[in-house]
């Protein structure tokens, strides 16, 4: 008899259980008023807020039609639109980017003719070298010869007048014999105004930067060709940043860059893009691109960090505000306000973007009203309202 009363009870209890879970109809959930994304099968607790959960029975055929809230609900979700009109649109994409040595403002400064530096004026990497910045004087035999050789000129074209000798050519290949080996304009004056040759020659420079490499000591001995000094004029700069593959098509050469430097805060830099890499970089398969950038009061070094933005062709296109695009992994919708006042969820294509607006190449038509501002709000009342979310209404199998 026990056992018997057992069996009944057990099969009671089943029978109650399975007729609680089959009363719940596949248009029933659960729901949070604080936080509507919830949506429970079974009544229970709030996960995020611990409130207890809100039965909602699903109207499908009221999920087909528009969502309708008043006045006052649009004025406290702060709801704008506006009338959809087609715009111009260009991508803008930042990068980070580096400063580094404009290469065609490096220079070599090698000796022009064999000799022994006798003394060395520019010793430091770093420091600052100007056109006619004396760099270090020089024994040469070949030079001293050369002066000699200029003198006895000069004095013969001073001395005969009608030898019939062209001492002025003479002359004339002995000077440039003394530029070509590195004496300059000013020097040569000299030697002539004093008729003393030099036995170390100073050599000034020709270019102006800051020395990179010093080459050389005091006492060595150098041969023609030799490079004394590596010179990069900072001037400019280069910004050297990198983009993915399938932008180099969208940035190429000439276009428009901005470029703002760490330690700079207010300050901006504009440029186009000069030079981008014709291969690809083998590990990271991302492509260089540089910009060149004035650096007139030399405030600038190389190996500071910059954020560059890119602004890719403008184009005429359907465009709306970034805020206005609702993007999940399901897709992107937007809320599109309906002539009786009703709100309707649309599912979009889009396309290129900047910082403030977003083209949407398909799922909208010109004069639509569009929602900018309280998207967000008009999601949530929805799920509150219907107890699904509006992507539940939309035909993925299209997109």
């Amino acid at each position: 008899m026990r056992y018997i009363l057992f069996i009944s009870t057990v099969i009671l209890l089943w029978s109650c259980g399975k007729s609680d879970t089959e009363d719940i109809s596949d248009n029933v959930f659960y729901t949070c008023s604080m936080d509507p994304q919830v949506m429970e099968k079974k009544p229970g607790k709030c996960p995020i807020c611990k409130m207890d959960l809100t039965k909602v029975i699903v109207d499908k055929q009221a999920m087909q039609s528009g969502l309708k809230i008043s006045k006052e609900q649009e004025q406290l979700a702060n709801i704008k639109t506006i009338i959809i009109s087609e715009t111009e649109i260009n991508r803008e994409k930042v990068v980070s980017g580096t400063l580094v040595l404009n290469e065609n403002q490096r220079y070599r400064i090698s000796t022009r003719v064999s000799g022994r530096v006798e003394k060395l004026y520019i010793k430091n990497t770093g420091e600052q070298i100007k056109k006619g910045t004396l760099l270090y004087t020089l024994y040469s035999e070949e030079l001293l010869a050369a002066q000699k050789e200029y003198l006895i000129a000069l004095e013969r074209i001073q001395q005969v007048s009608d030898s019939g000798l062209d001492y002025a050519q003479l002359l004339d290949g002995a000077k440039n014999k003394l530029l070509l080996w590195g004496m300059n304009d000013n020097q040569i004056k000299a030697l002539a105004s004093s008729h003393e040759f030099r036995n170390a020659v100073s050599i000034y420079s020709r270019e102006e930067g800051v020395a990179t490499a010093v080459n050389v000591k005091e006492g060595d001995y150098i041969l023609d060709g030799d490079i004394v000094f590596e010179v990069a004029n900072l001037s400019t700069l280069w910004v050297e940043a990198q983009i993915y593959a399938t932008e180099v098509n969208e940035f190429k050469s000439n276009t428009p860059v901005i470029v703002k430097i760490d330690g700079f805060p207010g300050k901006s830099w504009n440029s186009t893009i000069v030079f981008y890499s014709p291969e690809l970089q083998a590990q990271s398969k991302v492509n260089t691109i540089r910009a060149e950038i004035s650096n007139s009061d030399k405030a600038l070094m190389p190996g500071m960090q910059a954020n560059v933005l890119l602004k890719g062709s403008v184009k005429q296109s359907v465009s709306i505000p970034l805020q206005a695009v609702l993007q999940d992994s399901q897709g992107a919708t937007v809320w599109i306000k309906k002539k009786d006042g009703s709100y309707e969820s649309k599912m979009v294509i889009t396309g290129i973007q900047n910082d403030n607006d977003i083209e949407i190449r398909s799922g909208l038509e010109l004069g639509e009203e569009v929602v900018v501002s309280g998207a967000y709000l008009l999601n949530s009342e929805y799920i509150f309202k219907k107890g699904a979310t509006p992507m539940a209404g939309h035909d993925m199998s299209t997109h």
